[in-house]
């Protein structure tokens, strides 16, 4: 508690720089700063948010984060505002939904695999679905006891695109023949997404969780430590216990005032107890 007392302390004193850093700060410090979200006033008309540089375009990712973080208030601007966000992560559409995107995937491009018919979500409109808008997207849907039909096929969409070894590339998991690398953070990120969708025991799961517990065993990356603790967490399987020793050491030798906000937000998530999942928002 003393460690997530010292990191939380210095999270209140950080000065976010990114919607993300400005959300993920607000999930973490959500008990002792309740007043602290990103400004409803930073939330476009159309509904969605942007990374939080100037002229950015709308960002599926940020507005899902943006929406976890609504989730947590309950002042009806802030009912308003996830009302106009929810429209608009309903309405983005990524680009292999279009029949010619369909076409130019099964007949064309055939040097990626996957299928176009199984989608998610973009990272911004026009663009083709990714791991990380798609996995947040279905948190907040979630968070806000949304059911969706795009839900199915984002799930479908995240099982097809597993890699073959396990776990979740930011996109494809096979390029010209070869099979992509995973990564712990999108892997993570998948995991707690289909949490509640798909059993733990199932293969594409089993093979993910196994990843991420012997991955990160001797990584210093705080961010990708968190995520990790936070996903193991939430399929209960055990090993969550001693990535969360290993990030808590990482942190104990660390200069927290150094952490970005983000590293410094998640790594509170994952200490707290028992760790945040996701599943918290009643």
């Amino acid at each position: 508690m003393h460690l997530h007392s010292a990191v939380l302390r210095h999270l209140s004193a950080a000065v976010p720089r990114s919607t993300e850093d400005a959300a993920l700060a607000a999930l973490a410090l959500r008990r002792t700063k309740p007043a602290l979200t990103p400004p409803l006033h930073s939330e476009l008309a159309t509904g969605a948010w942007t990374t939080g540089l100037p002229e950015a375009p709308p960002n599926a990712f940020h507005s899902a984060l943006s929406l976890l973080v609504l989730r947590t208030l309950t002042a009806g601007a802030a009912e308003a505002a996830a009302e106009r966000a929810l429209s608009f992560l309903t309405d983005v559409h990524p680009a292999e939904t279009h029949w010619l995107w369909k076409w130019k995937f099964r007949l064309v491009d055939r040097h990626v695999k996957f299928d176009p018919a199984k989608y998610g979500w973009p990272w911004i409109p026009g663009t083709v679905s990714w791991v990380a808008p798609t996995a947040l997207t279905m948190l907040a849907f979630r968070a806000w006891h949304v059911e969706h039909p795009r839900l199915q096929s984002a799930t479908a969409m995240l099982l097809d695109r597993a890699c073959p070894d396990g776990g979740w590339n930011a996109d494809n998991s096979v390029v010209f023949g070869v099979n992509l690398d995973p990564h712990p953070d999108f892997t993570a990120m998948a995991l707690l997404a289909l949490n509640t969708r798909i059993p733990s025991t199932a293969d594409p799961i089993r093979k993910a969780l196994d990843y991420v517990a012997t991955r990160l065993t001797s990584s210093r990356s705080t961010y990708s430590l968190a995520w990790a603790t936070m996903a193991l967490a939430a399929h209960d399987d055990h090993r969550a216990t001693k990535l969360r020793r290993h990030l808590e050491e990482v942190l104990v030798t660390s200069d927290l005032t150094r952490l970005p906000v983000r590293c410094l937000a998640l790594a509170a998530l994952a200490l707290e107890e028992p760790t945040f999942t996701f599943q918290e928002f009643k």
